[in-house]
């Protein structure tokens, strides 16, 4: 089990992360909470309104994204999850515990169909999951709705996106 003991290994286990993204923490007995530092573009266009907080847990390395909140109640909750082990809230977002692969097996102007392997990447790891993914195209409505293939789904249509419209016969992301 990793552990992290400095702010300065805090901040490069958020950049192995994100490495696009800069964070401010604040250190705590279990931990720093990180908020994401933005751009003077992101501050006057709301981008900080919502802003998520994360957990950077010093004893497991692992990254918890929480609401947004102040950085003190972040903090306090966090510290109740380690003495209680009840955690309601938050959710792990790093070190990433799916990978999630999709390889299109229809397309017509309605519907795109994927099939969706998720393998896990936890030790013990938990069952590959497979199975058809059903997007609605104009929509964006899609089945089953199972966490992992919401994750897909929202990767799929946002690497449409980002190909002027054309949707991605193969994709991957991790999760």
């Amino acid at each position: 089990m990793a552990q992290l003991k400095t702010t300065e290994e805090a901040l490069a286990y958020l950049a192995q992360m994100s490495p696009t993204e800069k964070y401010h923490v604040v250190p705590f007995d279990h931990g720093w909470v990180a908020t994401k530092v933005l751009t003077p573009e992101q501050m006057n266009s709301g981008a900080a309104v919502g802003l998520a907080r994360l957990v950077i847990d010093s004893e497991t390395a692992i990254v918890y994204l929480y609401p947004s909140w102040s950085t003190m109640r972040v903090a306090e909750v966090h510290t109740t999850f380690k003495q209680t082990g009840v955690n309601r809230v938050a959710q792990q977002i790093y070190p990433y515990q799916w990978t999630i692969t999709l390889r299109r097996i229809r397309e017509d102007d309605q519907t795109i169909v994927y099939q969706l392997k998720a393998e896990s990447l936890t030790d013990p790891p938990q069952p590959t999951q497979e199975h058809p993914l059903t997007i609605e195209k104009h929509t964006h409505t899609w089945d089953p709705r199972d966490p992992l293939s919401a994750t897909a789904a929202v990767h799929a249509r946002w690497a449409s996106r980002q190909n002027q419209g054309v949707w991605p016969e193969t994709d991957t992301t991790q999760v």
